[in-house]
């Protein structure tokens, strides 16, 4: 649980001007609506891996009482564009495995399952 009103400001201060993040706020009528924090990720080859260019969607939230409304979408859609402009042909991104909902929204908008994480807690 957070300690205070303003525990990620300073996370979001480093995040904003950093030049690998792209954010995006989705408001209505100056109230905001939802945000997505986009990162450039490029790796280049190494002895394990091929060079892997993709924009990494970091972060994507929708207020509650705005879901459902195309914001969501919006934001997805942004976040596409900035790839296309960029020329990344690869947009990425993970979630929780009991978010159910936001796996709808991203399978509708044409992502697919490639990866499975797995942990051990003790």
């Amino acid at each position: 649980m957070p300690q205070s009103d303003d525990f990620a400001e300073g996370f979001f201060d480093e995040i904003l001007a950093s030049p690998e993040f792209t954010t995006y706020i989705a408001e209505a009528d100056g109230r905001p609506l939802g945000y997505i924090l986009c990162r450039l990720v490029d790796r280049p080859e190494n002895a394990f891996t091929f060079t892997n260019r993709f924009l990494l969607i970091d972060q994507i939230s929708v207020r509650p009482d705005a879901q459902r409304r195309g914001v969501g979408t919006s934001l997805l859609k942004k976040a596409e564009g900035l790839a296309r402009e960029l020329g990344f042909l690869k947009i990425q991104l993970d979630s929780w495995d009991f978010n159910l909902e936001a796996h709808a929204c991203f399978e509708k908008f044409g992502f697919k399952k490639f990866n499975y994480r797995f942990w051990k807690a003790f």
